[in-house]
């Protein structure tokens, strides 16, 4: 089979050749490791701060970076036998808040960027708002430190909201560039030959890693109706992203958002209902009325929310099912195997960066054991391939999916 006839079948719920296998992210220097050369995988920290960089110059340096990140992402993805890539159309874009590629056509405006020390820098834009940014090399991460909202408090959210409410949701110069990275990667051979399975990105803008997430939070409570108007303007935008990608012919698409905890969600269920549940439904039903599936990324211990995600949003897919949070995958597959398609699994924070190979082959036998007899099972680390972990032990476990994961499971 080829990669794209295996994911299909997998998320149909029948048995393909084999179960395919799947990662979110990829550390850039491991990515460049395997290349030999140094290249920029969509997802990672040190690819921000370079599409920070290069946002700061003229716009043929953005598009000519683009090129190159989604080259060398289809690249790495071929090389080591994966069977579906997950590009970023939004994550080389200059908005004041830099969510981690979470955000609508009219979340993204004409921005300035000024760096105001090594590995810090300062969007901003003329309507007053700003954000600041800061890469670490150490840990290989790039936060928001600060930005307007969190320092001007619910007025100046306010006036945020006002302000993108204003604008249109068409596609401008930022996100035409952005898609430019999902065209690059759909006329791409491998894709074009049906070795990869393309998925699209949209996601509600929950502001999962933005240092006014607790402003956010207050605010559901006391000015309800204030949130109802951010979420229903930015979802506008996210739509129009989505259908571009969509009338591109993308497989399917990925939300990838946190707002789960090892512990559980940030809010309780009944909140989730209320506020996002019903945007979220509007993206999947875009989806799906392109018949394409919609796969949900989201850490931690997701249990409290699942019956709302597979029963009122309508989500294909969930990724990644960290162990480490209690989502047993054996559990998982008695409740919903029969409505949803699982991702994920192994232990990227412990297992991957420590475990022997032998360890390793255990794990991947034990998951693809419990999740993947009758299909409805993709294979991947329970995260993403991250810098702590050796190449040797990601060979490891491709190698292993590839050998235990033959249909019909032994």
């Amino acid at each position: 089979m080829t990669a794209k006839e295996r994911v299909k079948i997998a998320l149909s719920h029948r048995e393909p050749d084999r179960v395919p296998i799947f990662e979110v992210a990829f550390d850039n220097k491991l990515a460049s490791k395997i290349l030999g050369k140094q290249v920029y995988i969509h997802n990672g920290a040190s690819t921000y701060k370079k599409a920070i960089e290069c946002n700061m110059l003229e716009r043929e340096v953005r598009k000519e970076y683009i090129k190159e990140g989604a080259l060398a992402n289809v690249d790495l993805y071929t090389n080591l036998g994966y069977d579906i890539i997950a590009p970023s159309v939004t994550e080389f874009l200059a908005p004041v808040n830099c969510n981690f590629g979470i955000f609508g056509t009219n979340y993204i405006f004409d921005t300035k960027t000024k760096p105001i020390e090594r590995n810090v820098w300062r969007i901003s834009s003329t309507e007053g708002f700003w954000s600041l940014h800061k890469y670490s090399e150490e840990s290989d991460t790039l936060s928001t430190i600060a930005n307007s909202i969190s320092e001007g408090g619910v007025t100046h959210f306010r006036k945020y909201i006002d302000y993108i409410s204003s604008l249109d949701t068409n596609l401008n110069d930022w996100t035409r560039d952005g898609l430019d990275t999902m065209k690059i990667v759909l006329e791409s051979e491998p894709v074009r030959n049906g070795e990869l399975f393309v998925l699209g990105r949209a996601e509600i803008c929950f502001p999962a890693f933005e240092p006014h997430l607790e402003l956010f939070l207050e605010t559901m409570i006391t000015e309800p109706k204030l949130i109802d108007r951010y979420m229903e303007v930015t979802t506008e935008g996210v739509l129009t992203l989505l259908r571009a990608q969509l009338d591109m012919g993308v497989d399917g698409i990925l939300g990838a958002n946190d707002w789960c905890d090892n512990n559980g969600p940030f809010f309780s269920p009944s909140m989730f209902d209320r506020f996002f549940v019903p945007h979220m439904k509007r993206i999947v039903d875009e989806c799906h009325k392109y018949g394409v599936p919609f796969i949900k990324h989201l850490d931690g211990n997701v249990t409290k929310l699942l019956p709302s995600l597979v029963n009122n949003v309508g989500i294909d897919g969930l990724h990644p099912n960290e162990p480490k949070a209690g989502m047993e995958i054996g559990n998982l597959k008695g409740e919903y195997g029969d409505k949803i398609t699982l991702l994920g699994n192994l232990d990227c924070a412990d297992l991957l960066v420590n475990g022997t190979q032998e360890m390793i082959v255990d794990a991947v036998k034990d998951i693809i054991k419990k999740a993947s007899k009758g299909g409805g099972h993709i294979f991947s680390s329970s995260n993403s391939i991250h810098g702590g972990i050796p190449l040797r032990n990601v060979q490891t476990m491709i190698d292993a999916v590839k050998e235990f994961g033959e249909y019909p499971i032994r």
